[in-house]
């Protein structure tokens, strides 16, 4: 692997994006008054449209840019500016798919903007500085730089849950959110300092070999200084990451986060957090096996926290009438799917590569059924619970049949996305060893099968209320989140039906991450 001082053509993605900010900014100091400023409704509504098409072309033409160039550095990978950062080689699907999540994200707020009264300049540059801080984290490769990606992409999340400034819900979620956010970055940060103390490194890398080489050095567990130091370090440095993945005990965020939020936020914070915050994960832990005593201590850890969150995040998501609330505890139950991959500690490619195609095709199914309720949703007119969706299929047949999509995917029946990466996950505990956790975890997504289906069943087979009968639905401006349903209701069929080349992508970032 070739070290390069710096290479802007490994930085594509960073570099647009800072150029996007840069002319969204431009853009608002240039006109007469802020947004938030203006008192005629129409000049309001008419600004968070030419700000949403900014932001669209901007975000499909960096897309493009990124995808082009970055294909010209597959074969190559690179350690950028002193060990901080990795680029080339695997690395661009990671940051492929994180924008496609931002434009998905951008194309379901078009018209929610303007409904909820959120001013769409604000909106968009907090969301690719989010963005920003997710790339970052991709290509991360020193402890310093994954603590500042993960700032520079949580941040911004808080300001966008609490944006939403009628929302009743939304300044408490936002409150919850930074407090408990501040915990995890606490854990995470002691945690790396731990390390630092005991390894003089904070090049994952190298921090990994130096505890490599100090645990091969004792041929027992030796309690001394240097091993207590390592074991707090790489348990807070789990603990802080397990929090952003909205792992079991430390998932007591998500449910209210995601309700109070805006629905396109929570569709994009529910995907990108957890891709972004598992890549790094893998960074860490993906050479465990190498750490003697430690391996089977984390193995452990990691298995039963995984085990939990799956366990509890399906048996509560059952008895939720709120749609985003069971879609927030599904989310914990697939960020435990995700996390028992990585706990055999086999660490094979197979291992990686399955957990990166998971979270890839998680993005794609959870967007989709976030977006329906997007697009049903239209001035003061909310679809948030179950009721709301009662007789969708009669009043809405594409978008019932959307959401039907990805409720297959999320449960794991063929031939959608989702049931291969779930099947991915179960090999690669067999394979590991593991016969009784892949069980349990079986059985309990045969328990999610219920509140899978039963959306299907209140769509298909419920009668619509009197009142939501009369509700005419808002066609205007309804076109973006339209096209943010087909192409991934296409996508994850097409990876379902055909998921080889997903897998040959994913294979080729687990080789530049192991």
């Amino acid at each position: 692997m070739n070290e390069i001082a710096f290479s802007p053509r490994f930085l594509t993605g960073e570099f647009g994006l800072l150029a996007l900010i840069l002319i969204f900014i431009l853009v608002e100091v240039f006109k007469k008054k802020p947004v938030f400023a203006s008192t005629n409704r129409a000049d309001f509504e008419r600004r968070n449209r030419q700000a949403g098409w900014l932001a669209a072309i901007g975000m499909a033409s960096l897309i493009v840019i990124v995808y082009v160039l970055s294909l010209n550095t597959v074969g190559e990978e690179a350690i950028l500016l002193n060990n901080s950062l990795k680029g080339g080689g695997g690395v661009y699907l990671g940051k492929f798919a994180l924008m496609l999540a931002g434009f998905f994200a951008v194309l379901l707020s078009y018209r929610y903007l303007s409904s909820q009264d959120i001013p769409g300049a604000d909106y968009y540059v907090l969301l690719l500085f989010s963005l920003l801080g997710g790339i970052t984290l991709i290509c991360a490769e020193n402890f310093v730089v994954v603590f500042l990606g993960l700032e520079m992409m949580s941040i911004p999340i808080y300001g966008l849950v609490a944006l939403k400034r009628y929302g009743s819900r939304a300044g408490e979620s936002a409150i919850k959110y930074v407090l408990l956010g501040g915990f995890s970055s606490a854990f995470l940060l002691l945690g790396i300092s731990f390390l630092y103390g005991a390894t003089g490194s904070l090049v994952i890398s190298e921090v990994m070999a130096s505890i490599s080489k100090a645990v091969s050095a004792s041929q027992n567990v030796t309690f001394n200084t240097q091993n207590l130091l390592i074991g707090l370090g790489l348990t807070l440095v789990f603990v802080g990451l397990a929090f952003k993945v909205s792992m079991v005990p430390f998932h007591a965020w998500t449910p209210d986060v995601y309700e109070g939020a805006s629905t396109p936020i929570t569709a994009y914070m529910s995907v990108f957090v957890k891709l972004a915050a598992f890549a790094v994960i893998l960074k860490v832990f993906s050479g465990a096996a190498k750490l003697g005593f430690f391996d089977s201590i984390l193995s452990r850890m990691i298995a039963f926290f995984a085990l939990i969150t799956v366990i509890y995040g399906n048996t509560v998501a059952i008895v939720q009438k709120n749609v985003k609330r069971m879609l927030a505890y599904s989310s914990i139950a697939h960020a435990g799917y995700m996390a028992l991959a990585v706990a055999p500690m086999s660490h094979s490619l197979d291992a990686i590569q399955a957990v990166l195609f998971y979270g890839i095709g998680y993005i794609f199914m959870n967007l989709l059924a976030f977006g329906v309720l997007v697009y049903l949703t239209h001035k003061e007119v909310y679809c948030e619970t179950l009721d709301d969706l009662k007789g969708l299929a009669r009043r809405h047949p594409l978008a019932a049949a959307s959401m039907a999509i990805a409720m297959f995917s999320l449960a794991g029946i063929p031939p959608a996305v989702g049931f291969v990466g779930k099947l991915q996950i179960f090999m690669e505990l067999i394979h590991g060893g593991m016969i009784v956790t892949a069980v349990i975890a079986l059985l309990a997504s045969l328990v999610a099968l219920y509140f899978y289906l039963n959306v299907i069943i209140v769509m298909y087979l419920k009668t619509p209320d009197p009142e939501e009968q009369k509700i005419k639905f808002e066609k205007t401006g309804s076109l973006p989140a339209a096209v943010s349903l087909g192409i991934t209701a296409a996508l994850v069929l097409i990876l379902g039906i055909l998921p080889s080349y997903l897998i040959n992508m994913s294979l080729s970032w687990a080789i530049t991450l192991f």
